[in-house]
């Protein structure tokens, strides 16, 4: 390509640094213990919407970029060579990688939590075992992360037969290609879901997204296209695009985040399902604003780094061709630097942020390192016999597959209900199940450190504070103020609840760290407290706290004298 697009360049080695972001996260989110490298007991599940951004147009944005660099890298060469020299560039490093760094994923995973190692054939990605569980890692090693590498080639081999066949030579405008990838995708995701046909599919070679599949090949084709029609040199327009893109960002991104936290809702909770629309509607408004989300992210990205970093930079010339193998090495650091950070006391955030940015250097710094001392580890003409020692191995683990008497760890089993969401939900069902099955009744809440007793008291839910009680649950616990169940039932006025922690023992002489015994939080005026019920109102609101002022001020005068009593 004789006149470099550098930003494009700039661009992937940044979106290889939000993929290692996201990856990164799901080691502090809840839920991923089962197939997850390394699952850190520090939990901070505010991650998930991190997460939930960046996975609206992460890939995208890569396949887009891959797609761009395809028909230069086409021109000038016959289809065979075409092919052949993406099977070197794609599928035979995918090849090394899947039957080297898959076995390494499972060994870090079972290290990690202090599990014994397993028969060396059930490390590989084709291993199935038989009636084993197919979300616990060891019993279903995938690909993982190495699920990109098959479908790019895939991408790749079918738009050279599009474009030989002359299919892309169609008078297609680049708006008019955008409406038909949104509209294509759209629909194709709605009808793969309404089918139940969504989530993963995984085989020996491909793993993929079923709904996401057909729009990222589309959004390649864009990127093909736009290549094939310079739009990045064309400058009338795209202040207009980016305002448009700003608008449609914005309003995408909100009704994305509603329904999407809404249909996740719905998954956990099926009993319980809300619509805002109904079933039909609201998963089209989901894909339809994620898609419009995506193609805002994209062309925002594109224009800044466009306007900004369309230039020559020393250090990243040097780290830009690494991109494709730090993707590949990637998540083995990942799992190592994890394992690293558990014991350490920080918070969950600043390990997040350790963990994302210590992976990524260490990454380029290997690959750098492998690049300047070892040039080519494989020499080319061996790719053929690598392709062959993994059909062999390949079939040599397909025939364990059935073998009954395989017997690997138990799988992880599914994380206990959260009883201070249970609490919230007032789901009494939830509670009950949790105290029936020897659940911990005293697991601290990760902000304010309350049990899950006082939780139920802010929130004014009788029978779970007298079902925890009940159980056993410690009336005396103290929060990270110094608070206990006691504080909280008098400064709320819950004078059932005050009645019955003191009847089951609640020391009402204790002090918070603010010297006051829950007799002395009640005991001021009520306009004096009334600043901190808004307080409360206002943060815990959206969760469902609902406060009436008048009852608070006519009931703290009783709260007083019933703990003057005691």
């Amino acid at each position: 390509m004789t006149n470099r697009i550098y930003f494009l360049d700039h661009l992937r080695t940044f979106t290889i640094f939000l993929v290692v972001l996201t990856h990164a996260g799901m080691t502090y989110e809840s839920g991923f213990d089962n197939f997850w490298i390394v699952s850190d007991p520090a939990k901070l599940n505010g991650i998930a919407l991190v997460r939930l951004y960046l996975d609206l147009f992460v890939m995208y944005t890569i396949f887009f970029i891959s797609g761009y660099f395809a028909p230069p890298s086409l021109s000038g060469k016959t289809t065979s060579e075409f092919i052949s020299s993406k099977f070197h560039r794609i599928l035979i490093p995918w090849v090394v990688a899947v039957f080297t760094l898959i076995p390494a994923y499972k060994f870090i995973y079972l290290h990690a939590r202090g599990l014994p190692q397993e028969p060396w054939f059930t490390y590989f990605h084709v291993f199935r075992l038989q009636d084993g569980d197919p979300y616990y890692f060891p019993h279903n090693p995938t690909q993982s992360w190495l699920w990109f590498l098959p479908v790019l080639f895939l991408f790749q081999v079918l738009y050279v037969f599009i474009a030989r066949t002359g299919i892309l030579k169609i008078k297609f405008s680049f708006v008019a290609a955008l409406a038909l990838t949104f509209f294509i995708g759209v629909i194709s995701s709605v009808i793969i879901a309404q089918l139940g046909w969504s989530g993963w599919t995984h085989t020996a070679i491909f793993d993929f997204q079923r709904e996401r599949l057909l729009t990222y090949f589309l959004v390649f084709l864009l990127g093909t296209l736009s290549s094939s029609k310079n739009v990045f040199s064309e400058g009338e327009g795209r202040l207009t695009f980016m305002i448009i893109s700003n608008i449609a960002l914005g309003i995408g991104l909100a009704a994305y985040t509603l329904f999407a936290l809404n249909l996740f809702n719905n998954m956990l909770h099926p009993a319980q399902s809300h619509f805002y629309l109904s079933a039909l509607g609201d998963r089209i408004v989901f894909y339809a604003s994620a898609l419009i989300s995506m193609f805002g992210f994209l062309y925002l990205i594109l224009f800044n780094f466009q306007g900004s970093f369309n230039k020559f930079y020393s250090i990243l010339d040097r780290i830009n061709p690494n991109s494709y193998y730090v993707y590949l090495i990637h998540m083995i650091l990942l799992g190592i630097i994890a394992m690293l950070l558990v014991p350490l006391h920080l918070p969950v955030w600043v390990k997040y942020i350790l963990l994302a940015a210590l992976t990524f250097i260490a990454s380029h710094s290997l690959v750098l390192v492998t690049r300047n001392y070892f040039p080519r580890l494989v020499p080319r003409r061996m790719d053929w016999v690598i392709l062959v020692m993994a059909l062999l191995l390949s079939g040599y683990v397909f025939t364990k597959n059935r073998d009954p008497d395989i017997k690997l760890s138990a799988a992880i089993g599914p994380s206990p209900p959260n009883l201070h969401d249970a609490a919230i939900r007032n789901d009494l069902a939830t509670v009950a199940y949790s105290i029936s099955t020897g659940q911990p009744l005293d697991t601290p809440d990760p902000g304010s450190g309350s049990n899950p007793l006082t939780t139920a008291i802010v929130f004014g839910r009788n029978e779970i504070a007298r079902a925890l009680i009940n159980a056993g649950a410690d009336v005396n616990f103290q929060d990270r103020g110094g608070s206990t169940p006691l504080h909280a039932a008098a400064y709320f006025c819950r004078t059932e609840l005050v009645q019955v922690l003191l009847e089951n023992g609640a020391d009402p002489s204790i002090r918070n760290f603010d010297g006051l015994t829950p007799l002395e939080v009640v005991s001021d005026s009520f306009e004096n407290a009334r600043s901190g019920y808004d307080y409360f109102q206002e943060t815990l609101g959206p969760l469902g706290l609902k406060l009436d002022y008048a009852y608070l001020e006519r009931t703290r005068p009783q709260i007083v004298k019933l703990l003057m009593r005691n």
